[in-house]
């Protein structure tokens, strides 16, 4: 079996357990419920909270991304949360207003 890279942003009311569970339910339904292994975030064995990240949207960022690429094993699944500016314009006109929305990028080795 083979691994592939896999970033998914979820957009929750919650915290990072619910945008877990929110993005292996789309892959889920994006991949008919499959058996076996599609590549996705359903195929993690988890997930935990990246540190020392540079911001969002930068060239450091997709350094660091790109590292993270190299260095994961399959199965890991590791997210951020995004903040600020960047996370206003993600949630965009759909969110707008509402309190407790928050954002969060998840990235990992998936098993296909």
């Amino acid at each position: 079996m083979g691994a592939v890279f896999y970033d998914t942003i979820q957009v929750v009311k919650g915290n990072a357990r619910d945008a877990y569970n929110e993005a292996c339910e789309e892959a889920n339904d994006e991949n008919g419920h499959q058996q076996g292994y599609s590549g996705d975030i359903q195929t993690a064995d988890g997930y935990s909270e990246a540190k020392g990240n540079p911001r969002y949207g930068t060239k450091a960022w997709s350094k660091w991304i790109d590292m993270k690429d190299e260095t994961m094993y399959k199965g890991d699944c590791e997210y951020v949360e995004l903040t600020g500016a960047v996370a206003k314009r993600i949630k965009g006109r759909r969110w707008k207003g509402r309190k407790g929305i928050r954002v969060f990028y998840f990235f990992g080795v998936g098993r296909d």
